[in-house]
């Protein structure tokens, strides 16, 4: 019997039209497939079906014209005349979603709540890799080559930008590159060669998010991309990219703009690093797959120092733009291949968790029946 795939995209994020671009290309790649896909579109906290599978649907979204949903008890049901109604029991959830509640663990939560397998890093990994503060210190616990960094509060930088400023300088040396901590698509980055910079720089950042990362930049360095994905205990590992940026930066226009498509200003493949490097990263995206325990296709973004030729990690996406599809199609796998891999992966992760032993406790029948006065012994 062909699969139900709940295509789940959008949510509360700045990268939520982005969102929508790779979820209409996934939905064009599971044309190739058996499953049976519905489109579920995530906005403010609601979830909405039917009509949501066609970009011009959301130039700008209108919600009454599509059927508001919710999750329960693992089925998607609507509310018509005071009464629910079954619209879709999905067998697994292809996550689309990047940054906000859909990539940071809480969409996570809600389907392990409702039993729906899916196709993504779980709760705590998703929520690590989030936080570019907090999967740093992940980095560091694995020996990972981490540039030196400085932890910032928004609230602080606006209030006393001279005192944070003085701060990040006696650990950091500059040019530095500060961004916010659980922001994606380069969103309110933006660099610092001096101390003006730095407090104008922090005032953009604090815009986007409570946290703040300041960390130093490397001068003469390559950007190099790597995915990776889980199949049946073996992680595929992709071929390496460089993206090509227009300036010092990459930024959301490189990545989504220039050309008007997802590729933006192009990239390189495999990244002009040479064989050593590239073995390095495809090797380290392979081991921070495993260790961290992640699921679904990530991409982990590495800078490599040209100087040194020392490679070191910048941050992992739990759901990258695109699926990253393009870095495995140098090896063979198309988009529809990666899809019903990741899918028949969630599919097989969920049979397993519902075959392990449930454990029944005694513990309230023996206090209900009295016992120690029906009281709780200290």
């Amino acid at each position: 019997m062909a699969k139900k795939v709940a295509l789940v995209f959008g949510g509360r994020s700045l990268e939520s039209d982005i969102s929508v671009i790779t979820a209409m290309q996934t939905l064009a790649a599971l044309k190739e497939t058996e499953f049976i896909v519905e489109p579920v579109y995530l906005t403010e906290g609601g979830f909405y079906m039917r009509g949501v599978d066609d970009i011009a649907a959301f130039t700008p979204f209108e919600r009454d014209k599509h059927l508001r949903v919710i999750l329960a008890d693992g089925v998607f049901l609507s509310v018509r005349r005071g009464k629910l109604r079954r619209e879709f029991r999905p067998d697994v959830a292809l996550i689309c979603c990047h940054g906000g509640e859909g990539e940071n663990g809480v969409l996570q939560g809600l389907l392990e709540f409702n039993g729906v397998p899916y196709t993504s890093a779980g709760v705590t990994a998703s929520a690590v890799c989030m936080d570019k503060a907090a999967s740093k210190c992940v980095f560091e616990q694995m020996l990972l080559n981490v540039l030196p960094y400085v932890t910032v509060r928004s609230s602080d930088a606006l209030f006393d930008p001279y005192a944070v400023t003085l701060v990040c300088e006696r650990t950091l040396d500059y040019p530095v590159i500060v961004k916010p901590a659980s922001q994606g698509s380069s969103i309110g980055i933006s660099a610092a060669h001096d101390r003006e910079e730095l407090a104008e720089a922090l005032a953009v950042a604090a815009r986007f998010d409570d946290k703040l990362v300041v960390e130093e930049k490397l001068t003469d360095f390559v950007e190099v991309n790597c995915a990776a994905y889980a199949r049946g205990g073996e992680v595929i590992v992709s071929e390496t990219e460089r993206p090509l940026s227009a300036g010092e930066l990459l930024t959301f226009e490189d990545k989504y703009v220039s050309g008007g498509k997802m590729s933006g200003g192009g990239r390189e493949m495999p990244a002009p690093v040479g064989d050593e490097l590239n073995a390095l990263v495809r090797t380290l995206t392979e081991r921070i797959y495993r260790t961290m325990e992640l699921k679904g296709v990530v991409r982990v973004d590495f800078l490599v120092d040209r100087v040194r030729e020392k490679v070191y990690i910048n941050e992992v996406n739990t759901v990258p733009g695109s699926m990253a599809f393009y870095l495995f199609e140098p090896a063979g796998k198309s988009f529809s291949e990666v899809i019903c891999d990741i899918v028949e992966d969630a599919a097989e992760r969920g049979a397993a968790r519902r075959a392990r032993p449930a454990y029944s406790s005694p513990v309230l029948s023996f206090y209900g029946r009295g016992t120690h006065g029906g009281k709780c012994a200290p």
